[in-house]
């Protein structure tokens, strides 16, 4: 499986990202905590406002250590692969697919844990003040980890895609989409509001004015509403981009491009629809090469019919008619010449031979060595198949004249009732031909050797011929053919 390596996902980035997105969080923090909140009086005491400082900062640094101590390590072990430029583990791959969920847990986990100091450190100086305080850290504590998740599952998107590919997405293993946009809205939307509410029932005990309720407010609101909205158009785009990459190269496939391969850069639903998709598409290219296969062994007619109605063993009887060519002295042709240029040269001939027979509606039944047997009106009936051989089998000895003059080949061209169909076994079976028409298109082809032409064919196929390609041929005296018990009249080119 090839692996290409992964630019710019390094481990100290995941973590500068996650240090920034909490140093961020904690500044909005202190800033409503300062000038926004309206606070009770007692509140609002230089003893109080350093105490609480103090604790902000302490619970900063340990929470730094905490992510630097376990956050880190696990990181490394994450991203490892990326620093060395190999493809990932197993192990390595299961490990950053759950890189930021892991850290969206111990971000939670250290914000939770911090709001229980605010609330033992303020609940003596005003119990309402004791909560507001814990639920602000709380609430914006969430908020503030569940962005940085959104931020960290798109700035590990390149390292997901190649992880994805050692360990596939399987089902039920992830939070589906719709399980995705609840936890974002709860945590970035719903929370702060909840948080916005209690402050704004906790204003009549911080006996606060209206101006600066109405303030304070204005300012949380705006903060609420760019965190949600920030973090919905990163929902959005976390569903949205893979779906239009799906959507073109489903475009794609509809257009008949089947070289279409998406990346799959989620480990959720979206993931396997990706996957699915890569899957779709890869059958398609291979049932296109096996029916680009079946119709090159059997005709593009047979391998059409076959596929629209199915196969069976057995055939049907009807009026055909068969045109054989042979080679001349292809046994002194393969002793005296190598054996790469008799094929070069066969090939030649059977190009022209498939080329004219499929001008004129006709089917290569088969190849036999250096001789073909061809057959007009079967599977697929023509208006005059008759015509159709006869005018074949004149256009091929011409341009094999001229396009392959090293090989000579004579052309027999008989019509009959012959029974064409699936004949074989049901694990292994073949389109063919029976009947007396193919048998006295070998023997004219015999015949066809002895004369200039190199074409002759019976005086029936003559008779059921257009008169215009009547009128191309010259009938000859009857002969008795090998293997028949009365004359054969014989029918060539004028």
């Amino acid at each position: 499986m090839m692996h290409k390596h992964v630019e710019g996902v390094r481990p100290w980035h995941v973590l500068l990202d996650t240090w920034v997105a909490n140093v961020v969080g904690a500044t909005i923090l202190l800033v409503e905590y300062l000038f926004v909140v309206p606070l009770p009086p007692e509140a609002t005491t230089s003893d109080v406002t350093r105490d609480n400082l103090v604790l902000a900062a302490f619970c900063t640094l340990a929470s730094w250590s905490i992510l630097a101590v376990f956050g880190g390590p696990r990181t490394s072990d994450a991203l490892g692969w990326t620093v060395r430029g190999t493809a990932p583990t197993k192990r390595e791959a299961e490990l950053t697919i759950g890189l930021p969920w892991y850290l969206f847990l111990l971000q939670a986990i250290t914000w939770t844990l911090s709001s229980i100091p605010f609330l033992v450190l303020n609940l003596p100086t005003n119990v309402p003040f004791g909560f507001v305080s814990s639920g602000m850290v709380l609430f914006g504590g969430l908020a503030t980890a569940t962005t940085s998740f959104m931020l960290l599952t798109r700035l590990l998107r390149p390292a997901t895609v190649a992880a994805l590919v050692v360990h596939p997405p399987a089902p039920g293993t992830a939070a589906g989409v719709g399980e995705r946009a609840i936890f974002t809205w709860t945590l970035t939307t719903g929370v702060p509001v909840l948080g916005f509410v209690l402050l704004v029932a906790f204003a009549p005990f911080a006996e606060a004015s209206i101006d600066r309720i109405a303030v304070s407010g204005l300012i949380i609101g705006l903060v609420i509403l760019g965190v949600g909205l920030l973090s919905t158009i990163l929902l959005a785009k976390s569903i949205g981009e893979p779906l239009c990459d799906m959507t073109t190269a489903l475009a794609q496939v509809e257009s008949g491009d089947l070289d279409v391969e998406v990346s799959v850069d989620d480990n959720g639903e979206i993931g396997q629809m990706q996957a699915g998709l890569n899957r779709m598409v890869a059958a398609m290219r291979e049932r296109e090469q096996l029916r680009d296969l079946f119709g090159r062994h059997v005709g593009e007619d047979v391998a059409r019919q076959a596929l629209e109605h199915g196969v069976e063993l057995g055939g049907q009887e009807l009026e055909a008619a068969a045109l054989f060519v042979d080679v001349i002295g292809s046994t002194t042709l393969a002793a005296t010449r190598p054996p790469a240029e008799v094929v070069t040269a066969l090939n030649r001939f059977f190009s022209v031979v498939v080329d004219v027979v499929g001008e004129h509606g006709g089917l290569v039944n088969k190849f036999e060595g250096d001789a073909a047997l061809c057959i007009f009106g079967a599977p697929l009936a023509l208006d005059d198949a008759a015509a159709s051989a006869l005018s074949a089998a004149r256009v091929m000895a011409e341009r094999l004249r001229e396009e392959v003059p090293e090989l000579d080949a004579g052309i027999g061209v008989s019509q009959g009732i012959v029974i064409a169909g699936n004949i074989g076994a049901t694990h292994r079976l073949e389109y063919t031909v029976i009947g007396d028409p193919v048998n006295e298109a070998a023997r004219l082809t015999e015949q066809a050797k002895n004369h200039d032409g190199r074409v002759v064919a019976s005086q029936r196929i003559v008779d059921n011929a257009h008169p215009r390609e009547r009128e191309r041929w010259t009938l000859l005296e009857p002969l008795l053919l090998r293997g028949r018990a009365e004359p054969t009249m014989l029918a060539v080119p004028a």
